[in-house]
């Protein structure tokens, strides 16, 4: 399977996952997530441990996000190494459409505080 572009990759992984309010927190911590619904998730730098390096091959540089989608579907989805600025954008947009605005402010504080090299 392609994947999709930027943007609808980042929406579908928000959209599969049932807590938005969570995600600002994941956001915050630079922390990943995954559902066991659809197999949609986020996997930042630090959740790449030495197994998902060295035997899956994983790599998130710093300053990515690698999404995936359909994990489970055979044949398995699509992965799409993005900028976290641009995750954390569409999450934005996500929050506020629907009425998240305090949380929305968290992550534009937190896309405000990284370094020019990750935007």
């Amino acid at each position: 399977m392609d994947a999709p572009d930027a943007k609808i990759a980042c929406r579908e992984v928000i959209d599969a996952w049932s807590n938005l309010v969570q995600l600002v927190d994941f956001a915050e911590q630079r922390h990943g997530f995954g559902d066991s619904n659809g197999g949609f998730g986020a996997i930042y730098p630090d959740d790449v441990d030495e197994y998902m390096a060295e035997v899956e091959g994983v790599r998130v540089p710093d300053g990515s996000v690698l999404l995936y989608g359909y994990a489970f579907a055979i044949p398995p989805g699509y992965e799409i190494l993005i900028e976290e600025p641009v995750y954390l954008r569409n999450l934005v947009d996500v929050l506020r459409e629907h009425g998240l605005t305090a949380e929305a402010k968290r992550v534009t504080v937190l896309l405000n505080t990284l370094s020019p090299t990750s935007s």
